[in-house]
């Protein structure tokens, strides 16, 4: 249950956040390209990694005690975890994961826009099709 609740924030995180922060950076200040990506990415890991850092925690804390002396179940670890720290507790290690998230949300978003097209060309050649017949009007 942590792994789904931590990786499905994740994945919204690279996949729906990343890209439209790095739109409305590149729209509000005019920063595009790389960088403006990068900030989206900056925004997007930030974000997705607080969100899902103390499931992450919680997962952790059960995979490391294999004989289950400590963390039994989901809410005894919560409730380990609390009397050992409080809510701090759960973000122990939390600048550590988000720099790392962030670096892939950027890599990986930069992958995708550059697989994409060969992986799909036939939706790109549309899109390309159609930014060449219509004209823009602004």
């Amino acid at each position: 249950m942590t792994s789904c609740g931590r990786e499905g924030l994740f994945t919204a995180g690279y996949l729906g956040l990343a890209p439209v922060l790095a739109e409305q950076i590149r729209e509000e200040f005019g920063v595009g390209g790389k960088l403006g990506s990068f900030l989206g990415a900056c925004c997007a890991g930030m974000l997705a990694a607080t969100l899902s850092h103390p499931l992450d925690t919680i997962k952790t804390c059960m995979q490391g005690d294999v004989a289950q002396e400590k963390y039994k179940s989901m809410p005894e670890t919560y409730r380990a975890l609390m009397k050992e720290g409080g809510i701090g507790r759960f973000f122990t290690g939390w600048s550590w994961r988000t720099g790392r998230m962030i670096c892939a949300i950027f890599v990986m978003g930069q992958c995708k826009d550059r697989l994409a097209p060969l992986f799909y060309p036939h939706h790109f050649k549309k899109q390309q099709q159609r930014a060449w017949s219509t004209p823009q009007v602004r």
